[in-house]
């Protein structure tokens, strides 16, 4: 690795042959040394789930100058964790960038993507993190936009540092952007979530679908601007704790009667 350069650790879930963690790979050799640990397979919708149970392993795939592949037999965010504790056990890396993921992760979708729980896991630990998705989930889609604009954000990165406990979450339309825009998560929720089906001994099996709706479309958000064409670029907090009405929960505890 060249030691005047800066450090970018790169996880997906797609898995580590997936089309669009090689096109990030490439993109951000630009900037810096990139280290890949990711799954040996596809782990979408694994959130921010860790192997607890059984043991996992990590395994040198591929070495070149500038570029470190490693796989791992875990979820997502256990090739974050195993990566911190080894490779980057003295130094952390300066920059963490999960994806490019196979469809989008806009609106409610941030709670079931294993793409932003590898970014999600990045800021927890301190380190400067996003997650990049293209909305196309065919096996091999056009990444050279995606990638032109994870390479844009990262350098933005770099020169304006993101808050603690925040990451930025990216979705990238299917073809070339209209521009970007910065913008809220959009407040959405899935709708006929299931198709109702039966397998080959007659027994009813239940196969996922479903679409995003916003829930307050009067306020338009990164699953709006992505649908017209635009890049979306979100900062996600980690800090969930309800603020407003912290106040109200303990005053009703404290006043209530009954208690």
């Amino acid at each position: 690795m060249m030691a005047d350069r800066i450090e970018i650790l790169v996880s997906n879930d797609d898995g580590f042959r997936a089309p669009g963690i090689r096109a990030l790979m490439r993109s951000l050799m630009e900037i810096g040394n990139v280290t890949v640990v990711a799954p040996d397979s596809a782990r979408s919708g694994f959130s921010s789930a860790i192997t607890s149970t059984i043991p996992i392993t990590m395994k040198l795939r591929h070495q070149e100058e500038g570029l470190t592949v490693y796989s791992s037999t875990g979820t997502p965010v256990d090739c974050v964790k195993v990566a911190l504790n080894t490779i980057f056990a003295e130094k952390k890396p300066d920059i963490l960038v999960s994806g490019i993921n196979h469809g989008r992760n806009d609106g409610i979708c941030v709670l079931y993507s294993g793409t932003i729980g590898v970014a999600m896991e990045g800021s927890v630990c301190g380190i400067q993190s996003l997650a990049v998705s293209l909305n196309n989930s065919e096996e091999e889609p056009n990444m050279e936009y995606a990638a032109e604009y994870a390479n844009k954000v990262v350098k933005h990165m770099l020169k304006y540092p993101v808050p603690e406990n925040t990451l930025l979450s990216l979705n990238v339309p299917d073809g070339k952007p209209l521009g970007l825009k910065v913008c809220r998560m959009t407040n959405g929720r899935f709708t006929n979530e299931y198709m109702r089906s039966q397998n080959a001994k007659g027994k009813e099996v239940f196969w996922m679908q479903g679409k995003q709706i916003n829930k307050y479309p009067d306020i338009i958000g990164d699953l709006e601007y992505l649908e017209k064409g635009y890049a979306a670029l979100t900062p996600i907090k980690i800090e969930m704790t309800n603020f407003d009405y912290l106040p109200l929960l303990e005053k009703s505890f404290s006043t209530d009667p009954e208690e």
